[in-house]
């Protein structure tokens, strides 16, 4: 089977051997029992399938003060000689530590991971990776604040109506009127948080009838974050949700009054 691209999420409790066996469950493999004998059907896997591109999600859940997690990493450098693209992504990386002892090159403009020389199980071949590189990509939310922004916010509203299929839908039902200040009031601009309010929406539009969105409706649907036993607190993976989720109101109409003007009190008194 060709699977050019694989997804992982490092486990909560980061080992090497939870990592290979969550490497090894993209491709369906069989778990052996040694850790010497995971990393090479690892190996065997990237190379039988040809994957080009090695996603590990979640990266931020190591903590180098554990033993565990310095060989997790050393083992995560030791994939980098493989003939493979390695993605690890992660929330804050600069502020989880991982990039403590990195530095950026001034000539790339890219950052070199130094070897750690901890002396851990898999540090001699991390040693061979002193030289490598990587770039990092900041992927912030959304913002609302300049035009290029908004229409930036507004495009990927765009994107995700085009896949909507309520029967009610219409076009511009997530980009015109008071819907795109509403979804970013209620998410700030994150996309995980976006997605599951639409589609937490979708479905109470299913259930309702009403089969379209609209800022009333989720404004009674609640962003359910799905099974927080598999996140993790502590490597921000449980992002702060705005608790107002009151629909926009719009400015009521003054009705004119009749206004009768009144001068007596502006011209002296008649007689005397």
């Amino acid at each position: 089977m060709f699977v050019p691209v694989a997804y992982c999420r490092l486990p909560v409790r980061a080992t090497p051997k939870g990592l290979c066996k969550a490497i090894l469950n993209v491709y369906g493999n069989p778990h052996p029992g040694t850790l010497d004998d995971l990393v090479r059907a690892v190996r065997d896997a990237i190379r039988d399938h040809h994957t080009t591109a090695l996603l590990i999600d979640d990266i931020t859940r190591l903590r180098l003060h554990r033993e565990d997690d310095q060989d997790t990493l050393d083992l995560i450098r030791e994939l980098m000689d493989l003939n493979v693209t390695l993605i690890l992504i992660g929330v804050d990386i600069p502020g989880s530590g991982l990039l403590r002892g990195a530095y950026v090159d001034q000539r790339t403009g890219q950052w070199v991971f130094p070897d750690n020389g901890r002396g851990g199980r898999h540090s001699t071949a991390a040693a061979t990776q002193t030289g490598r590189r990587f770039d990092m990509v900041d992927l912030d939310p959304f913002d609302y604040s300049t035009p290029a922004a908004i229409t930036a916010f507004l495009d990927h509203l765009a994107g995700i109506e085009d896949q909507l299929r309520l029967l009610r839908s219409f076009e511009g039902m997530l980009t015109t009127g008071e819907m795109p200040e509403y979804l970013f009031g209620r998410t700030r601009g994150v996309v995980g948080l976006l997605r599951r309010l639409i589609e937490d929406g979708c479905t109470e539009a299913i259930l309702t009838g009403e089969e379209r969105l609209t800022p009333e409706l989720l404004a009674k649907t609640t962003i359910h974050l799905g099974n927080l036993d598999d996140l993790d607190p502590g490597a921000g993976e449980v992002p702060d949700i705005p608790q107002n989720t009151a629909p926009p109101t719009k400015p009521r109409r003054r009705r004119r009054r009749n206004t009768v003007l009144d001068d007596r009190g502006s011209r002296p008194a008649a007689g005397g």
